[in-house]
């Protein structure tokens, strides 16, 4: 898989909010639009609710265009890049099990357990007297 950088990525209510500076209105005035609460509209600029695909096509309509994918995406995208910290956990545990058993140290009590993957990482290095996984473990006689 091919490691991409993303551009900077921004909650789409910042872009709701250049629209209704464009035209002069305010939360209220496309909370009426809508058909919405005021409430709801301040939470999606917010970024407290996310945009649905029902809101996606009310916003289109509201500011004239047809294309309630573009809402859609900015919302993906910006949950997307929020849960990005996680999933680079979820890789460094991944790379860290494909090269250790560290499953089968934890079972042997080699290592003591943890629930941070920092932890981990530095029990197997000092397990294997390494100083980071990406080096190679010398053998150990026991």
């Amino acid at each position: 898989m091919v490691n991409r950088t993303s551009a900077e990525v921004f909650p789409p209510g910042e872009f709701i909010r250049e629209e209704l500076e464009a035209r002069a209105w305010t939360q209220g005035d496309l909370a009426e639009i809508m058909g919405r609460p005021p409430q709801v509209v301040s939470e999606i600029i917010s970024a407290k609710k996310q945009i649905t695909p029902e809101t996606a096509r009310e916003l289109a309509a509201a500011f004239g265009s047809d294309d309630a994918l573009y809402w859609l995406n900015l919302e993906s995208a910006y949950r997307l890049a929020k849960v990005d910290a996680a999933s680079d956990l979820v890789e460094r545990r991944s790379r860290l099990y494909s090269k250790f058993p560290v499953r089968e140290m934890l079972k042997r009590k080699w290592i003591e357990a943890s629930d941070s993957i920092d932890v981990i990482e530095h029990r197997v290095c000092r397990f294997h007297n390494i100083s980071n996984i990406n080096e190679s473990p010398s053998l150990r006689v026991s």
